[in-house]
C-alpha cells in the first residue's frame, strides 16, 4: 500500500474538494433561492394576513437570514461581488497575522514543554513502534531505508576525514581505558561455561591439521636440523615417531576429560585470572603492551580501513535489495521489536528518554519552529492560501449558509407570532 501521494492522486484530490464544494454551495444557493421565490411569490400574488402572513413573515427572514451567511462566508476568503467592503476577504488581508496567530497556537499548545512532556510520556510510543516493527515486513522495510539513508549519508561526507575521526577516536577510547579487567571478564566466563574442555581440544586438533597439511614442509626442516651424521633412514624414522606420538597425545588429551593436560591447562587458566584480578605488576604490563600496540601503524590502518570496508559494504547493501546484510539488520530490528513488547520497564525507559529529548528540543528550537511557520505562511501566495482554505472548510461554511436560511425562516415566524399576540 503506498504511503505517498503522486501528483496525480493530488490533482484528484483537489478535484474531489472542488466538486464538494460546489455541491454544497448549489445547495446553499438552491435555499436562497426558494427563500427568494417564496418572498417574491408571497408578497407579489397573495395579501397580507392569514396563512400568507406566516410565509411572508418566514421567507423575509429566511431571505435576510440566507444573505447575510453568504455575506459573512464570502468575506472570508474574497471581497463579495469584487466590491473592496472595509473588512472582507479576511483570509487574504490578515495572512500574516494568521501565519503569527498559527505560530503562537503551535507554541502555547503544542511545544509548550510540559504538555509535550506529559503527551509524549502516555502516547504509549515505544510499544506503537515496536508493535509495528514486529513484523517480517515491515522490520525489513526499516533495514531497507536504513541502509539507504546511511549509504546517502556516507557518500555525502569525505572518507578520509571520517576515516580519520573514527581512527583517533578508537585509539583515544583505547587509551583511555584498561583492558586488564575486560581479559580478566572473558578469562572467568570462560572458565565458568567449561569452555576450555572444547577450546584445548579445537586447538590441539587445529595444529595436528597444520601438521598434516604441510608434512614435506616439517619433514625437509626436521632433516635440515639432524646431525649430519645421522642417516636419512633413520632420521624419516624419528620425524614418523614423533609425529605418530603427536598425534596419539592429540587423541588421548580429546578422549579424556581427566587429562592431566587439560588439568594443567585449567590451573594455569585459574592462575591467569586470579593474577589478573589481583597482580598490579601483570596489569601495568598488559597496559603497557597495550599502549605499545596502540603506536603501530599498522593498528591505525586496520581501524581505518574497516570504515572504508563498512562504507563498501553500505554501498553494495544499497544497491542490492534483500542483501545479507539487510537482512540480518531486520531481524536485529525484530528481535529488538520483540524485546520492547515484552519488557515494560524497557518501554518506559524509553518512552521517558522520548519525552525529555522532545522536552530539550522543545526549550531549544521553539523560537525556530514559530520562526518557520510564520516565514512560511508570509511566503504563501494570499490568493493560494485563501483557495485552499475554502477546499477544506467550504463545505461547512455553506452548510453554515444553509442553517441561516433555515434559522432566520424560524426566527421569522417566531417573531410574526410574537407580534400576532402582543398586538
Amino acid at each position: 500500500m503506498a504511503t505517498g501521494l503522486s501528483l496525480g492522486s493530488e490533482e484528484s484530490y483537489e478535484a474531489r474538494r472542488v466538486r464538494e464544494l460546489r455541491r454544497w454551495q448549489r445547495r446553499a444557493n438552491g435555499f436562497l433561492l426558494g427563500a427568494l421565490v417564496v418572498f417574491l411569490i408571497s408578497h407579489l400574488l397573495f395579501e397580507e394576513g392569514g396563512v400568507n402572513g406566516w410565509i411572508m413573515a418566514a421567507s423575509e427572514a429566511a431571505l435576510i437570514g440566507g444573505i447575510a451567511d453568504w455575506f459573512a462566508v464570502t468575506a472570508l476568503f474574497r471581497h463579495p461581488l469584487g466590491i473592496p467592503i472595509p473588512h472582507t476577504a479576511l483570509i487574504p488581508e490578515s495572512k500574516d497575522a494568521i501565519g503569527r496567530g498559527l505560530a503562537e497556537f503551535v507554541q502555547q499548545n503544542f511545544l509548550e514543554p510540559t504538555n509535550l512532556r506529559q503527551w509524549l510520556t502516555s502516547a504509549g510510543i515505544a510499544r506503537r513502534v515496536a508493535s509495528w516493527l514486529d513484523s517480517a515486513d515491515h522490520s525489513a522495510l526499516a533495514a531497507r531505508r536504513s541502509i539507504e539513508t546511511a549509504a546517502t549519508l556516507a557518500l555525502s561526507i569525505d572518507d578520509e576525514r571520517v576515516a580519520s575521526v573514527i581512527t583517533k577516536t578508537s585509539l583515544d577510547w583505547m587509551r583511555q581505558t584498561s583492558v586488564t579487567p575486560f581479559i580478566s571478564l572473558v578469562v572467568d566466563a570462560w572458565l565458568k561455561d567449561g569452555r576450555t574442555r572444547e577450546s584445548i581440544e579445537a586447538s590441539l586438533r587445529g595444529i595436528e591439521v597444520v601438521l598434516v597439511d604441510n608434512l614435506p614442509y616439517f619433514r625437509a626442516s626436521f632433516a635440515k636440523s639432524a646431525p649430519w651424521w645421522v642417516p636419512s633412514w633413520a632420521g624419516d624414522i624419528i620425524f614418523e615417531r614423533i609425529i605418530a606420538s603427536f598425534q596419539i597425545l592429540v587423541d588421548d588429551v580429546a578422549s579424556d576429560p581427566t587429562h592431566p593436560i587439560r588439568s594443567e591447562i585449567d590451573a594455569m587458566l585459574a592462575r591467569l585470572a586470579d593474577n589478573l584480578r589481583n597482580s598490579a605488576d601483570l596489569a601495568d604490563r598488559i597496559e603497557e603492551s597495550k599502549l605499545r600496540l596502540l603506536e603501530s601503524p599498522e593498528l591505525a590502518a586496520a581501524i581505518k580501513s574497516q570504515w572504508q570496508l563498512l562504507h563498501a559494504s553500505l554501498d553494495r547493501a544499497a544497491g542490492e535489495p534483500g542483501s545479507e546484510l539487510e537482512q540480518r539488520l531486520a531481524e536485529l530490528i525484530q528481535w529488538w521489536a520483540r524485546r520492547v513488547l515484552d519488557d515494560g520497564a524497557l518501554r518506559m525507559r524509553i518512552d521517558g528518554w522520548i519525552a525529555q529529548s522532545a522536552e530539550r528540543l522543545a526549550y531549544q528550537w521553539d523560537e525556530e519552529v514559530i520562526g518557520l511557520i510564520e516565514t512560511t505562511v508570509a511566503g504563501w501566495d494570499p490568493t493560494e492560501i485563501s483557495h485552499r482554505l475554502e477546499l477544506q472548510l467550504g463545505p461547512d461554511l455553506q452548510f453554515v449558509r444553509i442553517n441561516g436560511t433555515v434559522v432566520g425562516a424560524l426566527v421569522g415566524i417566531a417573531m410574526y407570532g410574537l407580534l400576532l399576540l402582543v398586538g
